[in-house]
């Protein structure tokens, strides 16, 4: 029996692929949810940073998703909850050394610099309660735009990790520190908006017919915005990166001579 594949969304994919149409009802974000044997997982930063991105109609589908159970959200609470669980008195010393980790993937330094809240707490004498106004002050302090998604998103895959024990999966940012980030924690495959399309059409038979309309989206995003290639490996050997026309890249994708690797890029096949 096939067990099930764990996935994170984070903000930069749910947006993009959002965008990424077939018509009003058709988003590419859709068919990455029908993916089957997947369940699907997002932080409640993402909720919140999705709301100020201002792409029309992808806060309410991400909240449409959640509340009919097709992704399950989890909140800094939820996942010091299922740590309690298993973990008991340990769970909070726990979620800080997950925390901990999670920003040295972002960047080294992050949580001494911005998490001083934290580091002032005695693990062994303190209430969850008092832990969670403790951390939601430092992530005020933090503010806007400094990356909360990313590391709560990291800190929650940790999590699933634990309690799994599978390999878990991010659809994630097109940003290369990003994807560095989360598989330097282990245990991880990053997919990316490219690398969708491949296992779109391995895993439930997305053929370039079905695909052509949400290419179009996606191309004429990217020429929108200026982008005229993507970069590919040049094959599993060489580990140097060329550009390519979006157009030959998204045909290549279709006449198999393209392969994703753990980080969500695409190669050619050797």
């Amino acid at each position: 029996m096939q067990k099930d594949k764990y996935a994170l969304l984070d903000t930069d994919f749910i947006s993009k692929t959002h965008i990424i149409q077939k018509d009003a009802d058709n988003h590419l974000i859709d068919r990455i949810v029908e993916l089957p044997g997947y369940q699907f997982f997002c932080h409640s930063q993402i909720r919140t940073e999705l709301s100020r991105h201002n792409v029309t109609g992808a806060m309410e589908w991400l909240e449409n998703k959640i509340s009919t159970r097709q992704i399950k959200c989890y909140s800094d609470e939820d996942i010091l909850d299922k740590l309690e669980n298993v973990y008991g008195a340990m769970a909070l010393g726990l979620y800080a050394n997950l925390l901990h980790k999670a920003c040295q993937a972002y960047a080294e330094g992050f949580y001494e610099n911005n998490f001083k809240e934290l580091q002032k707490v005695d693990y062994g004498n303190i209430m969850k309660s008092d832990l969670l106004r403790k951390l939601k002050a430092d992530c005020d302090t933090i503010g806007v735009g400094n990356h909360l998604g990313e590391i709560k998103t990291y800190v929650l895959l940790q999590m699933l990790s634990l309690m799994l024990g599978e390999q878990i999966y991010v659809f994630c940012s097109d940003d290369r520190n990003a994807r560095s980030g989360i598989v330097s924690i282990g245990g991880v495959r990053c997919i990316s908006v490219l690398s969708a399309f491949i296992r779109l059409k391995k895993e439930c038979g997305f053929g370039q017919e079905e695909a052509k309309d949400y290419i179009k989206s996606w191309l004429d995003f990217c020429a929108e915005h200026m982008q005229t290639t993507f970069k590919v490996q040049e094959d599993a050997k060489v580990l140097r990166m060329c550009k390519v026309p979006c157009e030959q890249v998204m045909r290549e994708i279709y006449e198999e001579k393209l392969e994703e690797t753990c980080m969500g890029y695409l190669r050619y096949k050797s």
